[in-house]
């Protein structure tokens, strides 16, 4: 590095920051604090490569004893053609210097576009998912695109290699240990990473490039917002809109209108009348953080207590429909031949489902090998139908289905283009696909199957 105008400069990575020891200059970048336990300067880890660009430009010689650089010899073994829009978003993102976010929908090929970034930077590489099913489909696809070992860390796995899978949890809590290992990191499903908890990961890694993905960036609390400082900023986005017809399936959505029987109507208006009632009453909102106030409140208010039983009596009423289920039989019915996927709210729906028309069921109870079995036999034409709740919303690779059914579910655009991404993938036995959301008339349902439209780039 030659002789410079300060020497005897070591920078240091320390579980999860970097220091700087020695012959300092006096004024130092303003991320840096001293830290008086060990007469030095620190930093979370994240400043790495910004300090290496600021003693690089001052001239000053160090010893670099914080970032592990190194280049891997990585081919790919697999043979697949990138789509264009993939290669212009890789080519954004390397613009930025390896950093930031790609959003495209789900069923767009995404992961295509990380095996890009890994090929191109030959770092040494950590790919973060928010479960242990999609890093066990991470760890299948990158050993089968290099055809090399790969490490894991999570599901009882500690396995660290220059290639390596982890999930959120097990990532954040070796941080500290593992922080300077990867030069790039690979957030999937990177909107799981401004909460408290995992945006330490972001915060105690050297990593010079940092590849953030998801169809669905924006989050209701705003912590989006934080992503920009921790893995870059969006330097590509496409919709659904944008790739519907000619590299996803041209699809439509339909409303279905169901309404209650005479008896779960006049429970719903006696649930309802109790629950407004007191939020009237109270002169109580319950979004944002007023439902916080509302769970607090019920723990030693009697009427409090009250409205939120009768808030969840609403719940069920809706979900449990008698007429969603003749909707359901009726739907079925007509797409009898076709691939479907059944989405409820809640897992009691799901087994009666599954016990009434004889469908095999997949909630967070459903073992591993279980859900295997029935994810298999859908791809491989043994079952027409599934049945789930939550559990296949998020990334879980989904074999191609023509129809969905929505039964229930939230006011979150998020959770309604996952599920709308669960068909969108185009095969060759269908280029179209259809979304039912059947909804019960006159209640609470009907604004929320509105608001989780609104906005959604569809």
């Amino acid at each position: 590095m030659g002789r410079g105008l300060f020497d005897e400069v070591t920078l240091s990575f320390d579980q999860g920051t970097v220091t700087l020891s020695g012959n300092l200059p006096e004024t130092l970048p303003t991320w840096f604090e001293r830290d008086e336990r060990v007469d030095t300067v620190r930093a979370p880890a994240m400043w790495y490569r910004d300090t290496v660009r600021w003693l690089t430009g001052r001239r000053i010689d160090f010893t670099d004893d914080a970032g592990a650089s190194c280049r891997l010899p990585l081919r790919i073994r697999t043979e697949f053609r990138a789509h264009p829009y993939q290669r212009e978003a890789l080519r954004a993102w390397l613009d930025a210097e390896g950093r930031g976010s790609i959003i495209l929908p789900t069923g767009a090929g995404k992961t295509f576009v990380a095996l890009g970034a890994m090929l191109k930077t030959g770092y040494p590489t950590l790919v973060i998912a928010p479960t242990i099913d999609l890093m066990n489909q991470w760890y299948a696809l990158i050993a089968d695109a290099f055809g090399t070992e790969v490490g894991i860390l999570g599901g009882g796995y500690h396995e660290v290699r220059p290639l390596t899978v982890s999930t959120y949890d097990s990532a954040f809590i070796y941080s500290g240990d593992y922080g300077n290992r990867f030069d790039l990191l690979i957030f999937d499903e990177v909107h799981h990473l401004p909460s408290p908890k995992n945006r330490q990961i972001a915060l105690m890694s050297t990593a010079r490039c940092r590849l953030g993905l998801t169809a669905t960036y924006e989050r209701q609390d705003g912590a989006h917002r934080e992503l920009e400082s921790l893995v870059g900023p969006v330097v590509y986005r496409l919709g659904v809109k944008d790739l519907k017809g000619s590299y996803l399936s041209e699809f439509e959505i339909v409303r279905i209108s169901a309404k209650l029987t005479d008896y779960e109507a006049e429970r719903y208006k006696k649930a309802c009348g109790e629950y407004y009632g007191f939020l009237r009453q109270a002169e109580m909102k319950t979004f944002g953080s007023g439902w916080n106030e509302f769970i607090k409140m019920s723990a030693y208010d009697e009427r409090a207590r009250r409205a939120l039983v009768a808030k969840g009596e609403m719940k069920r009423l809706i979900a449990g429909a008698e007429r969603k289920l003749e909707v359901l039989d009726m739907l079925l019915k007509q797409h009898i031949g076709d691939k479907v996927i059944i989405f409820t709210e809640h897992n009691d729906l799901v087994y009666r489902i599954s016990r009434e028309f004889l469908i095999p069921a997949i909630t967070h109870e459903t073992r591993a090998r279980e859900r295997k079995w029935i994810l298999d036999g859908f791809k491989g034409n043994l079952f027409e139908r599934i049945v789930t709740s939550k559990v296949l919303n998020e990334g879980i690779d989904v074999p191609s289905a023509k129809v969905a059914i929505i039964l229930g579910g939230s006011a979150s655009p998020r959770e309604h283009l996952q599920r709308l991404g669960r068909i969108l993938r185009r095969s060759a036995s269908r280029s179209s696909a259809v979304l039912y959301e059947v909804v019960a008339s006159a209640t609470a349902e009907m604004g929320v199957s509105t608001r989780r439209k609104k906005n959604v780039n569809t």
